[in-house]
């Protein structure tokens, strides 16, 4: 019963809507998009075949740049009902991966990459770990190929981790967004374990966040402030946190799987995203606390 009490939920974050702006009026990149030539390595592929299971607030599976790409997914928050995102945070999260090539709208890292949408979060962006262990153990038994949370606890759980070790043998990557209490906190759980992918974030200027966690957990950074991407209801937000840099880090990988046409053990994708990095311009953050490994700049 002690379990059910520990809470997790979003780490902070910044919200703007962006009002007037609408699936029709054409298709647009954010800045992440355009800064590391995304759509150069979508020659090659816009990640096809690959799926990657958003554990969050649900997604938005009518809107114009999600629907095409959305799977069945499970909701654990609504027993019996879909995984309708009415926060925002999930569906945003999903179209940083996934939004649709479409002429329409925002277009995401992995385009032709699906989403399996698994709802751990309720509408105010809390929730539990239990839920959370039963979303990861449920999308590594239904077909992830990748698994994101933009989520954190300052606590974790030993049901948590063997669930992530699960799909870590199961050569499922798990994607974890660093936190956001800047760089005198620790990385938050579930990125603090060992068998995660912990991701900070970067700026347009590719300079560290202030917002990010530090600690030796890190991983990589990659561009988390003022995304642009999905909300519900056709809309779009600009968000800021490392929610945002932890799906596009995702994206990648499931370009990375898409291309090569096999799946990588967390220790395989790690080395080979480390062959494409580069440091922060700042010396000061030149460690693996501050910066992981570097600045994740895919290629393919």
């Amino acid at each position: 019963m002690f379990f059910n009490r520990r809470k997790c939920g979003l780490l902070p974050y910044i919200r703007e809507d962006i009002h007037g702006l609408s699936p029709n009026d054409g298709q647009f990149y954010g800045w992440e998009i355009n800064k590391f030539n995304i759509p150069d390595l979508w020659r090659k592929t816009k990640g096809e075949g690959i799926k990657v299971a958003v554990i969050d607030t649900g997604c938005d599976f009518n809107h114009h740049d999600l629907k095409e790409n959305m799977l069945q997914g499970k909701n654990f928050v609504e027993t019996g009902k879909p995984p309708m995102d009415r926060n925002g945070h999930g569906s945003h999260v999903a179209g940083t991966i996934a939004a649709t090539d479409n002429n329409l709208g925002m277009v995401g890292v992995a385009p032709k990459a699906k989403i399996i949408p698994i709802k751990a979060l309720d509408d105010r962006g809390g929730g539990n770990l239990l839920n959370v262990c039963r979303g990861i153990e449920w999308a590594s038994d239904n077909g992830a190929d990748i698994i994101t949370m933009s989520l954190g606890a300052p606590i974790g759980d030993t049901r948590m981790e063997r669930a992530i070790q699960h799909a870590n043998n199961n050569n499922i990557l798990v994607f974890c967004a660093a936190g956001n209490s800047g760089e005198r906190s620790p990385i938050m759980y579930p990125a603090k374990y060992s068998d995660t992918i912990a991701i900070g974030a970067i700026d347009i200027n590719m300079n560290r966040t202030k917002f990010t966690c530090a600690g030796e957990e890190l991983e990589f950074l990659s561009p988390g402030q003022d995304i642009l991407s999905c909300v519900p209801g056709n809309g779009y937000a600009k968000m800021s946190g490392t929610s945002m840099s932890n799906p596009f880090a995702a994206g990648y990988a499931a370009l990375v799987l898409s291309h090569y046409k096999r799946k990588f053990s967390k220790k395989e994708c790690v080395e080979l995203f480390k062959q494409s990095v580069k440091d922060l311009s700042n010396p000061q953050y030149r460690t693996k606390a501050y910066q992981g490994y570097g600045i994740l700049v895919p290629k393919l």
